[in-house]
């Protein structure tokens, strides 16, 4: 439930929310094509999308099994595609976004497919501990309850924010939905890294003298642990490998496997993952 998906209409969101009304708990997860269901002690998987032209028009196929072996290393995998969950927040965005899907053979948006570098879907930023100017408070703060009117569960989530005094490059790349954890210098010289936060929104506002701020709000679990640098840059290693970074650095994580590591060093709820 990406929302370039959920704009093609590829993924209805009504139908998710139907779901986790029920007390299903939902995860998206951009570049998805499994199908893999696990009840009970057996588990099945087949090429099967639930919608109605695989159930009326499509040929499809599964598999069914109660092997034991199966069934742990189906949890496993399935338990590794569990880092981002579908909040409230993000689930109103996507029902305001959705669009139906059409079916002549062209793109629901009706342009041209165009072949691009793969989506980050977590970035990594390196931030110095710093304050908004007393003459700019005021437009900070408005972008900030903007962002706070966005979250549906206020006693689990809050909001942050970080700034940047110019327009940075992965302004052009984020969707809402995103994901980022944020490394902060602090003036006290620690350094500390934040849990996972998700992109809510992206507001702009003038300095004075044709300059603008660039501020982008988080959503982030109110209860949420910070890991120091080094310790995360050595669990980061086992993630990134040789792509791990030395030191401190804004940059984007592409490979979905590193990005679904990183994640899952906190829990769901933000908390420092003991596992």
């Amino acid at each position: 439930m990406s929302a370039t998906t959920v704009r093609a209409g590829g993924t209805d969101p009504r139908e998710i929310e139907k779901l986790i009304d029920r007390g299903v708990e939902a995860f998206t997860r951009r570049n998805l094509h499994a199908k893999l269901v696990i009840a009970d002690k057996s588990v099945i998987s087949g090429s099967a999308n639930v919608s109605q032209r695989a159930e009326n028009l499509l040929d499809e196929a599964a598999i069914w099994t109660n092997d034991p072996a199966v069934l742990r290393r189906a949890r496993k995998f399935v338990d590794g595609l569990c880092t981002e969950p579908i909040r409230p927040e993000y689930l109103a965005k996507c029902k305001a976004i959705y669009e139906p899907p059409k079916f002549n053979g062209q793109p629901a948006n009706g342009q041209k497919v165009q072949h691009r570098v793969a989506h980050a879907k977590l970035w990594i930023v390196n931030l110095v501990e710093s304050s908004i100017p007393d003459a700019e408070l005021q437009r900070y703060e408005r972008g900030e309850a903007k962002a706070a009117k966005l979250i549906k569960d206020a006693n689990r989530f809050e909001t942050v924010a970080f700034h940047w005094s110019h327009k940075p490059k992965m302004a052009d790349d984020l969707e809402i939905g995103d994901w980022f954890v944020q490394v902060v210098k602090y003036k006290d010289q620690s350094t500390l890294v934040h849990p996972p936060g998700q992109f809510l929104l992206l507001d702009t506002y003038s300095r004075g003298a044709d300059k603008k701020r660039w501020v982008f709000h988080l959503e982030i679990p109110k209860r949420g642990e910070t890991m120091d640098w080094k310790k995360f840059r050595k669990l980061a290693k086992f993630a990134l490998g040789a792509n791990a970074p030395l030191t401190p650095r804004t940059r984007p994580v592409r490979d979905v496997r590193a990005a679904d590591s990183i994640l899952s060093l906190w829990t769901l709820g933000g908390r420092v993952s003991r596992k």
